[in-house]
């Protein structure tokens, strides 16, 4: 017993109808985005990165990260364990 249907007539026009809805949509957000300067784009498929910043220091790292969550005498027990 075959219990797929091919789809009605009128569920063949709601469907175009949602696809045509959905695809204006897509567009009005698109068109509504503002970009990013900062956006890294993919060009042939690859996204391309050029590293020309300098490291952070301590104290910018603290700043944005916050404290860090290993103290040092933690660091030196872990180094000592091997784990």
């Amino acid at each position: 017993m075959n219990t797929m249907k091919t789809p009605g007539k009128q569920q063949a026009v709601e469907l175009a109808t949602y696809k045509r809805a959905s695809a204006v949509l897509r567009k009005k957000i698109a068109a509504s985005a503002v970009p990013d300067e900062r956006e890294i784009l993919p060009a042939n498929g690859r996204i391309h990165l050029t590293l020309t910043g300098k490291p952070l220091n301590a104290e910018q790292q603290k700043a944005l990260f916050g404290e860090s969550a290993f103290s040092p005498a933690v660091m030196r027990e872990l180094a000592d364990d091997g784990t």
